[in-house]
Parts: C-alpha cells; structure tokens; sequence
C-alpha cells in the first residue's frame, strides 16, 4: 500500500514530543492520513507474517464474535462487513452461522492469508479503514469490528465512527469490541509507549493504540438510536489472570 506523507518526526505535527525507544520498527511501518500518523500496512503485515512463520494465528475462538449471534439474528441481520478482519476467524464463524460476510483490512499479508484458509466463505479486501471504504451508502446490514478500531487518534476515531454511520442500513445495527481505559495500565507493564494525544499511546513496537471511555464511546455513537455497552474483563489463557479491558458494544442505526 502506498504511504502517504511523513515527517522525520511523527509527533511534530501534534506540537507533541515522543521520547520512545527509537530502536523500534522503521516510520515506514506508519501510514499517514492527513498528516497523522498510526501504525500502517507495513507494520501489520511484518506482524501477520510473524505469527505466520511461529504458527500461532490471533485467534480469540470465538471470544468476540459469539456475544453477538443473537442480536444479529433478532434485529434480522443477513449482511455483515467486518473490519480489520486480520486473517478471517471471525468471518469465517459468521459465514458459518449463514451470513454473508465481506470482511476488510489494511494488511495484505492478514488478507492473503484469509483468503487462502477461508475465500470460498467469506469475500475478503485489502482496505484502509480510516479511509472512505469503496462501498455504496447503507450497504449492510451490520458492520462488526473486534479490537480493531481503536489504532486511532481522536480525529481519526470520528472519522471511522461516521463511516460505520454511513454504511450500516437504517435499523441496522454496529457490533464491536474496543479497548478499555482500563486495559492502559494492563498493556502498559509489557508495552510501554508515549502519549500522543489524551488516551491516544504509540508503543515502542510500534502500535498505536487509543484507550476508550464510556463517556467517549456514547458520544461517538450519539447519532444512533439504540446504544448497549457493557465492559469486559478478559482472563489470560493459560494463568486466568487480568489480561486485557475491552468495551463490548451494540448499537442500533
């Protein structure tokens, strides 16, 4: 994917200062939109290709996706887009369960490997979601997204909100798993980074990463006519331990 413009320093255009690692992956690994910088395709697909040459998929079995089965089935729902769908668990469980899926995100890499494992059930892209997606206006059903949407500043984060708007039919409904306020000082022990913006964090990995309010997420979705949210503790596989916050969220359109 083409990179847009970039400065040497990433932070100058927010008047803020960055004193992370500077050991960590390349600027290249950012996109920009609008002169604002967040974790790109680069930095998806060194990631996705990782996790492919170890064998170990991110794939929660079901964790994000299973919550909303039913409120799918009771509001009618047989279109779904998926975004940062990574390598397609996901939309390969709702495929399963009868729905038509198209499922996008940045990486090519997470996208080709989707597509290998589950193309004939689900329609797979290459897209950028804080960019207009290339679909017509109230186009689906449903948009579904699981710890996906916030890699964002807060520009950006309204951005993407309003494009969900845009493209889920009237009475249709918006699904989705973000991170907590709470889950900061849970990533913070074994991911330090630097705030950018309030709640908005670059990580020496270099991931960015926004931390999500109730306040903030009912103010996002201020524009629809049913909002549900409920916080989520998620164990740690093995241990049991706190080991990530998240938001889980059904909005109606």
């Amino acid at each position: 994917m083409a990179a847009g413009r970039r400065d040497s320093d990433p932070c100058r255009r927010t008047g803020l200062a960055l004193t992370a690692n500077r050991s960590g992956p390349s600027r290249s690994a950012w996109r920009s939109v609008g002169g604002v910088d967040y974790a790109g395709a680069d930095f998806w697909d060194q990631s996705y290709r990782r996790r492919r040459e170890s064998g170990n998929d991110l794939d929660w079995a079901g964790l994000w996706t299973r919550p909303f089965l039913v409120p799918l089935r009771e509001a009618g729902v047989r279109t779904v887009l998926e975004l940062g769908c990574g390598t397609g668990n996901d939309a390969a469980r709702l495929a399963g369960e009868g729905y038509t899926v198209t499922a996008v995100d940045l990486s090519g890499e997470a996208i080709a490997q989707a597509q290998a494992r589950y193309g004939s059930l689900a329609r797979f892209l290459v897209a950028d979601v804080a960019e207009r997606l290339p679909f017509p206006d109230a186009s689906f059903d449903a948009v579904m997204a699981n710890v996906a949407l916030h890699m964002f500043t807060d520009a950006l984060t309204r951005r993407v909100f309003t494009q969900v708007g845009r493209l889920v039919r009237a009475g249709g409904l918006f699904v989705f798993h973000v991170n907590s306020l709470l889950d900061r000082p849970l990533r913070a022990r074994n991911l330090p980074g630097v705030e950018l913006e309030p709640d908005f964090v670059a990580e020496e990995s270099g991931q960015t990463v926004h931390f999500f309010s109730e306040a903030y997420l009912r103010e996002l979705l201020a524009g629809w006519q049913q909002v549900q949210l409920e916080p989520v503790l998620v164990p740690h596989r093995t241990t049991g331990e706190p080991f990530k916050h998240v938001w889980r969220g059904i909005a109606r359109r």
